[in-house]
């Protein structure tokens, strides 16, 4: 499956890489970022991420503070789960990351498939192979009985039930085991993620943040010729730019383009060009 998207936030990024390579001379491939920036790891722990894809909102911002993410996983898994559904595990997660709750496995043996996630089942992927390696399925099975758990279907889901109970008991489980694990992906796999789904998503949130940790004046500017027709946003933009410490010029005949750009004369005491209309 492969799902294409237009995402405005796409352009934001090409405009910004386009403005430093004016003003800083420096030629940034977006996909050779590195993952481990301490900045940009710093932004989004103290949750300034107006402008980063997927992690505007407030809700968002409360949970990105408090997971203080350290790679790219650990954002991919805040994204799957900040949706009703898996939303409800989100304390869990973030809890056990940080020491604060033990991490649990629903049984010993998914540990392996769930390890990275805290012991929270967080993608479709992890219901897959938790229904290969406990149930014996084939991962082509077990995506049919995935889409079947989304489709609410009783009659077929009573029938799946039952195979994977007797599938379970064939690799040696319990059948009180067998159907504590049916019960806790049932519900799941309707809502999940999948990973490169999430993955994906991370990844432009990631570079997004990574602009504006690093390059604010640049980042901003793009941003706001992307949503320079959306009030709400570039209300919020131009807020947020004041509050870090990038002026916004009112438009000027004599220096003004057409699009917002980068003024290169006027450098704040903190290094960082403000921006001209």
């Amino acid at each position: 499956k492969m799902a294409f998207l237009g995402l405005i936030n796409l352009t934001a990024l090409g405009k910004a890489r386009d403005l430093i390579k004016q003003t800083q001379g420096i030629e940034l491939d977006l996909l050779q970022l590195p993952l481990d920036d301490p900045k940009t790891y710093a932004l989004l722990a103290a949750a300034e991420t107006t402008g980063v894809f997927q992690l505007e909102s407030a809700g968002m911002r409360r949970a990105i503070k408090e997971l203080r993410p350290q790679h790219i996983g650990e954002i991919a898994a805040m994204v799957a789960l900040y949706r009703p559904g898996p939303m409800q595990h989100l304390p869990r997660f973030i809890d056990a990351k940080h020491g604060r709750e033990q991490v649990r496995f629903p049984h010993p043996a998914l540990e392996e498939i769930l390890r990275e996630t805290y012991g929270v089942i967080v993608y479709q992927d992890q219901v897959l192979l938790i229904l290969r390696h406990f149930a014996g399925y084939s991962l082509g099975m077990a995506d049919i009985v995935r889409k079947a758990m989304g489709k609410k279907n009783a009659e077929l889901m009573q029938g799946e039930r039952m195979r994977f109970i007797e599938g379970a008991e064939k690799k040696g489980f319990s059948r009180d085991e067998a159907v504590q694990i049916f019960e806790l992906i049932e519900p799941f796999a309707g809502y999940a993620f999948n990973k490169a789904h999430a993955t994906s998503y991370a990844l432009i949130a990631y570079q997004t943040a990574y602009l504006k940790a690093n390059f604010p004046a640049e980042y901003m500017c793009a941003f706001m010729t992307c949503f320079h027709e959306v009030p709400d946003r570039f209300a919020s933009v131009v807020a947020d730019c004041s509050r870090i410490g990038v002026k916004v010029l009112p438009p000027d005949i004599n220096r003004s383009g057409i699009e917002f750009t980068v003024e290169p004369v006027a450098v704040t005491k903190e290094g960082q060009q403000p921006l001209a209309v």
